[in-house]
């Protein structure tokens, strides 16, 4: 009988315990996942390439909101992809420039397509190469060896029979390449860069370069059939004028071949992030240029890559008013939590609500409820313990006087409590 009655007065003391500890925990739990993240590691080509330039200007757009970029740049930026799509990688995200390997397909998703950059193919003005297949044997500059800009221009040269040698290469970045021609450390030039009408402040430095008097463009006639073969290609035209005016430069029409360039992520990136990248990306890539008409872009159909439909919603809707309405912080949070547990409340809510109408007693009123009989319970063990011991332990005393606390603030369901409390002191006195 002693021990079904400890085993009452343990269930009685305790549970009530043990119910509030799991609660506070799936509480501190539920918050804790809903923070929201602060920080993002990109991968970014050539150090001031156009990759790093569009890295830098997109962590100079986030900190403001308090979420920090950490930027790694590598030359060989056609490996930025690979390096996304490991999950052992640091790296969430960066620009792409290529295909993605189909294999990667579950492993990364698109932000969206920001810009349609042209390869543009340069000679000098005084040089005698006339047309594309004239590349050939003539020294190039190029981005450096496994950048996305190299692979493209191989292979649009290799389209013509035109290998790239080695012995005849210069490599460096866009304003580089323009100089290497332009002051005939090379023949000619393959690259791609910003198209005319960009906002990036970069632009200003490479259309100046590329409005050189000194400088030839050359056009490539099969764009449409490269394109054919290239997911992440599009026919281009370079118009006439596109970088002055008046001259014109270039004086006439340049039929080309455009790169889409790409933001993708890791497809576990937070949906936080998704959303804030997104509105930057669509505030800072949404206005016309020559390869593209205001409002075309960002957009998620130039490249066959899965698409965070976050992403999507920014660009269909807008940002989502939390994040209108209050700090990154708050929203992301907020956000976090009602996606994830917003289902659940809603049960909780229909389950606590059915059981007020139905007149059930709710799990607050259970655990006050209940008191008086398990304090009645504990008086009743610390007088059975201390017949048995002849006196009262110190976690007893201490019991005791937290009971005579709490009696003197209750003024229900304590009927007989304080009798009972006096008999029990008397009969350890006596």
């Amino acid at each position: 009988m002693t021990s079904n009655h400890q085993r009452r007065l343990w269930v009685f003391t305790f549970l009530p315990r043990v119910l509030t500890i799991i609660v506070g925990l799936a509480i501190f739990g539920a918050v804790s996942s809903s923070m929201p993240h602060t920080k993002i590691t990109l991968e970014a080509g050539t150090d001031g390439g156009l990759f790093d330039v569009m890295s830098h200007q997109l962590a100079d757009e986030l900190a403001p909101h308090g979420i920090d970029v950490t930027i790694v740049n590598r030359p060989d930026s056609l490996k930025i992809v690979d390096d996304i799509a490991n999950p052992d990688s640091p790296i969430d995200a960066g620009f792409i420039a290529s295909d993605a390997p189909k294999e990667d397909y579950q492993l990364i998703k698109q932000v969206g397509t920001v810009m349609l950059a042209p390869v543009y193919l340069i000679t000098r003005n005084d040089s005698d190469v006339q047309d594309i297949s004239m590349f050939k044997d003539r020294s190039i500059s190029l981005y450096p060896v496994g950048s996305a800009a190299w692979a493209a221009c191989e292979y649009v040269l290799g389209s013509y029979e035109i290998p790239i040698v080695d012995r005849q290469s210069k490599y460096g970045n866009g304003p580089t390449i323009v100089e290497n021609v332009s002051s005939g450390v090379t023949d000619v030039g393959c690259f791609i860069d910003v198209p005319s009408g960009t906002s990036l402040p970069y632009a200003d430095t490479i259309m100046r370069a590329l409005s050189n008097d000194k400088l030839r463009f050359i056009g490539i006639p099969q764009a449409q059939a490269l394109q054919a073969r290239k997911d992440f290609l599009r026919p281009l035209t370079v118009p006439s004028g596109a970088f002055h005016v008046y001259p014109a430069r270039p004086a006439t029409d340049i039929s080309t071949t455009g790169a889409s360039l790409t933001f993708v992520a890791k497809e576990t990136l937070p949906r936080e992030l998704v959303t804030m990248i997104a509105q930057i990306l669509s505030e800072e890539y949404r206005g016309a240029t020559t390869a593209n008409f205001a409002g075309q872009l960002p957009a998620t159909n130039y490249m066959n890559l899965p698409v965070f439909e976050k992403a999507k919603d920014v660009y269909s809707s807008g940002l989502p008013w939390m994040y209108e309405r209050f700090s990154f912080g708050t929203a992301s949070f907020l956000d976090k939590f009602i996606n994830q547990y917003g289902i659940a409340l809603t049960l909780l809510f229909l389950f606590l609500s059915a059981a007020d109408v139905a007149g059930l007693p709710l799990p607050y009123e259970l655990i006050v409820g209940s008191r008086p009989k398990r304090m009645r319970m504990m008086i009743e063990s610390i007088e059975r313990n201390s017949k048995l011991t002849g006196k009262l332990s110190k976690r007893d005393q201490r019991n005791l006087v937290t009971f005579e606390k709490w009696l003197e603030k209750e003024s229900s369901g304590i009927e007989g409590l304080e009798e009972q409390l006096q008999d029990m002191r008397r009969n350890i006195t006596a």
